[in-house]
């Protein structure tokens, strides 16, 4: 049953750490989440904000949004395919016509989408994860990790593939296999049977190329003993051409705004543990993207490439933090630290977002015990 909830919730409060001035969009037992820290909540037009509420470890939940300074908060559709993390992964089009959102119909993985204007409610057979910034597509991928069989994942090297959908038509186009990715893998030999698979697909800023992780990590690698696990960034442009494999990486890959370089948690010479590196997309070289910080959480650049946000929680050490990287001074600026209940994937991540005009950087928050949408301006 759908729990109602309308007008504002929004306040603003003080970080008693920081002295930073934070808005708090929401304000409710029910749960508040964003989709990820790659797909910004805004509406490129309006300025609007989509979330998903959710009650804590529901398999269901409703997308609504609100105006940028919390008020007006208005449902729009209800979802049977949420998580605790990205809720229905609910995100704008990047003409602000529709909001889209992952939902569930008769057991078949549908994109929903709902009209801005109208309120019209439909879908498209297919599977949601990131929007074009700059078309009515949707680039995802076929899942692996848990959805088939793990006997079938090695046999199905030519089906698990990257997918561009056209969400005007719900047409959509396989744009690269992990038969094609394991063949420019210089490992391919060795891991020619593994559990191999795609995940994170992600568009540039300026849509022309897609950036994808390949690996065998974390559901098959430990299991099946397929160690040291495969773990790479390739990217391919937008119509299919050009896959390159750019190198192994840490954790966390997200385009630079530049659309040439990719910021990633990875090992760097000389430094312990992970720093902020930028790889390359087509030469693979490394560099640092600062020094003042170790690689932690989910970085991601402003879209006018001034900034990194930079998130820290562990769990069972019931803080974390959020940080902005100046990169032009290349100092840090401690933004907001804030008490973490249950940071975990059926919990809450923080998961900093940039907006589109990086004056404001979105994150979640479970300090009052129930996650809530918090806003920093930058």
């Amino acid at each position: 049953m759908t729990v109602q909830r309308s007008g504002t919730e929004a306040f603003t409060f003080t970080d008693r750490i920081t002295g930073r001035k934070i808005l708090q969009l929401t304000n409710s037992s029910l749960r508040s989440v964003h989709g990820y820290y790659d797909l910004p909540p805004w509406s490129p037009i309006t300025g609007d904000i989509a979330f998903t509420s959710l009650a804590p470890r529901a398999a269901e939940g409703d997308v609504y949004r609100m105006k940028r300074d919390g008020s007006d908060i208005t449902y729009v559709a209800h979802s049977n395919a949420v998580s605790a993390n990205d809720g229905a992964m609910a995100q704008w089009s990047y003409d602000g016509r529709r909001i889209y959102y992952r939902d569930c119909v008769d057991d078949q993985s549908v994109v929903a989408w709902a009209d801005a204007a109208t309120g019209k409610l439909g879908h498209f057979a297919g599977d949601l994860r990131m929007m074009s910034p700059v078309a009515n597509e949707n680039v995802h991928f076929t899942h692996a990790a848990g959805a088939i069989p793990d006997e079938m994942v090695p046999l199905s090297q030519d089906k698990l593939a990257v997918f561009v959908q056209n969400l005007d038509t719900g047409v959509a186009r396989q744009i690269v296999t992990v038969a094609q990715c394991l063949e420019i893998n210089p490992r391919r030999d060795e891991a020619r049977h593994w559990h191999l698979y795609i995940k994170h697909t992600k568009w540039s800023l300026d849509g022309k190329r897609i950036m994808f992780v390949f690996t065998n990590e974390i559901s098959y690698a430990p299991k099946y003993g397929e160690l040291p696990h495969v773990k790479d960034i390739y990217v391919i442009n937008a119509d299919g051409t050009g896959l390159r494999r750019v190198g192994e990486f840490g954790n966390h890959p997200l385009w630079h705004p530049n659309g040439t370089e990719i910021l990633t948690n990875s090992p760097y010479p000389g430094r312990p543990n992970n720093s902020l590196v930028l790889l390359n997309a087509d030469t693979g070289e490394r560099r640092l993207a600062t020094a003042k910080i170790a690689g932690l959480g989910h970085p991601s650049f402003s879209p006018d490439g001034k900034w990194i946000a930079v998130d820290h929680a562990l769990a069972g050490e019931g803080s974390g933090s959020i940080n902005l990287v100046d990169v032009r001074r290349d100092e840090v600026i401690h933004a907001a630290q804030l008490r973490v209940m249950d940071h975990s994937h059926v919990g809450t991540h923080l998961h900093p977002v940039w907006s589109q005009d990086s004056r404001q950087v979105l994150y979640a928050s479970d300090a009052s015990g129930a996650a809530q949408l918090c806003v920093i301006d930058v």
